[in-house]
């Protein structure tokens, strides 16, 4: 690959290069590893590393052990966990799509000797944009035509016992691709927004001490409220594990910039790492294929294509699950009336709240 440039664009020779070191990496294996270390059980001492690097670190630090070092606790250690895997959900799902776009459309639309590696490395800096043009393409006949030589090679189909089989495989791999790029490009709860505050400066707050909850009954006379009501058939959970928080202002609406909000989004990690599993699967197949067809005959290992799953789609691991909410903290800019009510984002849906501020009640929960 270090050979002099000889001109703006890639020569056939440094194109294939290129791809021969892309392509020997190993991505599945890396969110494999990310996934096993996250869903770890059982607290971490804090003089208890599971490498080598632990020493390696006290010692560049002048120190002989880390222990007295860092400073964190269980609750710490759980939000850590569902922090990362919230962040590893989206590395995924823009891995894969960058990954499906690269394939696509920026494959063809290199000015010099095709690259993959060049294709993925120089998409759209833009997520809307990556997003815009990866799902118009995946929705064409172009698109619908080829998507399965992309991602289920041939040779696979013996893996499953019957032709319906292999077709249902495939269409789950459709479907965790299409919900990647939800991922990067919701609005109305903006999961990119919140991503990008963890990963730029970590302004973000996680907590595992807030529990909301939906019920159609009122505190009693006496400010007392029942634990049946927030337990019954007249309750309604909509934050019941960790949660992130964020200050973000969300895209314009035409050209008028909107106000700050808070949002909040439920961080269920089990669930979390089981998307990115999914997605992961999907990227490891589309990177199998096109890794085979550009090694084909030369004898060169490359990452082997795990077994595609028949199961579970977006819909049957998430169903109508809430995703968080939102609340308007400024109005925009311009003086205007807010826009963007608050509201509860479900999986598919948005439903915006009507909050009467002048009729604030607190209670205080009792048995009963």
């Amino acid at each position: 690959m270090f050979n002099s440039p000889e001109g703006p664009n890639l020569t056939a020779t440094q194109a294939a290069e290129l791809d021969d070191s892309y392509f020997q990496s190993r991505p599945f294996g890396y969110f494999s590893s990310r996934i096993a270390t996250l869903s770890a059980s059982g607290p971490i001492e804090k003089n208890v590393v599971a490498t080598d690097v632990g020493p390696e670190l006290a010692a560049a630090l002048g120190q002989t052990s880390i222990s007295d070092l860092i400073d964190f606790n269980d609750s710490d250690r759980e939000l850590q966990i569902a922090t990362d895997s919230f962040a590893l959900r989206h590395h995924a799902a823009e891995s894969l799509v960058r990954l499906y776009h690269g394939l696509t459309i920026g494959i063809t639309a290199q000015g010099s000797a095709p690259c993959v590696w060049a294709a993925v490395a120089e998409g759209p800096t833009r997520t809307i944009d990556l997003v815009d043009q990866a799902r118009t393409h995946l929705m064409s006949p172009e698109g619908h035509q080829n998507f399965w030589r992309m991602v289920f090679p041939e040779t696979v189909a013996s893996q499953h016992n019957q032709e319906h089989q292999a077709n249902q495989a495939l269409n789950v791999i459709g479907d965790w691709l299409h919900h990647a790029m939800t991922l990067l490009v919701r609005d109305d709860i903006n999961i990119n927004a919140a991503h990008n505050k963890v990963k730029h400066g970590l302004s973000v707050r996680t907590r595992d001490d807030l529990r909301l909850t939906f019920t159609t009954q009122a505190p009693n006379a006496d400010g007392t409220v029942p634990l049946s009501a927030l337990t019954g058939d007249k309750a309604f959970d909509i934050f019941d594990t960790p949660t992130i928080d964020y200050l973000a202002r969300p895209p314009r609406k035409g050209n008028r910039k909107q106000g700050l909000e808070v949002s909040s989004l439920k961080l269920a990690p089990a669930t979390l790492l089981a998307e990115t599993w999914m997605m992961s699967i999907a990227h490891a197949a589309m990177f199998h294929v096109a890794a085979d067809r550009h090694f084909t005959g030369r004898g060169i290992p490359f990452q082997p294509l795990p077994k595609l799953p028949l199961g579970p789609t977006p819909t049957q691991l998430l169903g109508e699950s809430v995703v968080g909410m939102r609340h308007p903290v400024t109005t925009p800019p311009d003086g205007g009336p807010v826009e963007r009510r608050a509201g509860i984002a479900f999986q598919s849906t948005f439903v915006p709240l009507e909050i009467n501020f002048n009729s604030q009640m607190s209670g205080k929960v009792v048995e009963g």
